[in-house]
């Protein structure tokens, strides 16, 4: 069984193939940040920016997403269009993002709601 992932229950899923951009953070250096979340902890999510093909990361299966990884440049190495790609690493705490929902939809979400790890975060209760 699959469950969509909506605005209302965003913050119980795993992030990983979402596209994201930091809407807000007390580091001035983070805000703007785009990219896909390839990876997360409880504290942080670690972004691949400046990938040319985010369509393709985020429509990938776990399994399609290492692969991708593994296939494309290391960090800091420019991808087959010239595009540099680098992973970023944000903490949710303080940050506001932007995450782009399989059917487009767009919905912000404070990164302290996140602060969790991603399999702990489906039993947490959340004041709305």
């Amino acid at each position: 069984m699959t469950y969509e992932i909506t605005p209302e229950n965003l913050v119980y899923h795993t992030l990983i193939g979402l596209e994201t951009v930091v809407a807000e953070s007390t580091n001035s250096d983070m805000v703007g940040t785009r990219g896909v979340v390839v990876d997360e902890t409880r504290n942080t999510l670690l972004i691949t920016t400046g990938y040319s093909d985010f369509s393709a990361m985020k429509e990938a299966t776990a399994a399609i997403r290492s692969e991708i990884r593994n296939t494309t440049p290391h960090s800091g190495e420019p991808d087959e269009v010239g595009e540099h790609f680098l992973d970023k690493t944000i903490p949710k705490t303080h940050s506001t993002f932007i995450f782009s929902l399989p059917d487009d939809r767009k919905v912000r979400v404070d990164g302290d709601l996140l602060v969790a790890r991603p399999e702990d975060r489906i039993s947490k209760k959340h004041k709305n």
